[in-house]
């Protein structure tokens, strides 16, 4: 979390939010006076994290139903956005397209930070051939208008890459 380097009253989201494991890392991160937008195109997953937003009585945690290549937000609503092991889930053809809809949401300086299984041998994963490789992913950011910022390199079976809109 500390390499997101995410400032109190910051707009994020956690794209492919799942369960809300990072969404609700992410809120602690931005503060009350942030937002965090948990997006995602399980019915199941967004009302599973809507719920615990109000339990929690989150105000500041809005859930999105999204579509494959389209995160429904808003156009520059986000100083940030997280996608972390979902690319590889996404069919070749939509993974631009969904990039391009993140992009759209930076506003501008903002951060895409890209998180997926490192396409490697060492790595378990099955099926092996739905990873996707670094260059790839790289590629991937840059035709959708961004440039890479940065590359960490302490996660054992996974990318992480930081790109920034101009």
């Amino acid at each position: 979390m500390a390499d997101l380097s995410l400032k109190p009253g910051a707009s994020v989201a956690d794209v492919g939010c799942g369960a809300g494991y990072f969404t609700f890392r992410l809120r602690n991160a931005v503060g009350e006076q942030g937002k965090v937008f948990a997006v995602d195109i399980d019915p199941g997953a967004v009302k599973g994290v809507r719920d615990e937003a109000a339990r929690q009585h989150l105000n500041n945690v809005q859930v999105i139903l999204s579509e494959p290549a389209d995160t429904k937000l808003q156009p520059e609503c986000l100083d940030a956005c997280l996608v972390c092991d979902v690319l590889h889930e996404v069919p070749p053809e939509g993974r631009l397209p969904l990039l391009q809809s993140i992009v759209r949401a930076l506003k501008p300086g903002g951060l895409l930070f890209v998180v997926d299984y490192r396409k490697d041998r060492e790595v378990p994963f099955d099926p092996y051939e739905r990873l996707v490789p670094q260059g790839d992913l790289v590629k991937l950011g840059k035709d959708a208008g961004l440039s890479l910022d940065a590359e960490f390199h302490y996660l054992k079976y996974q990318v992480f890459l930081r790109f920034r809109k101009p």
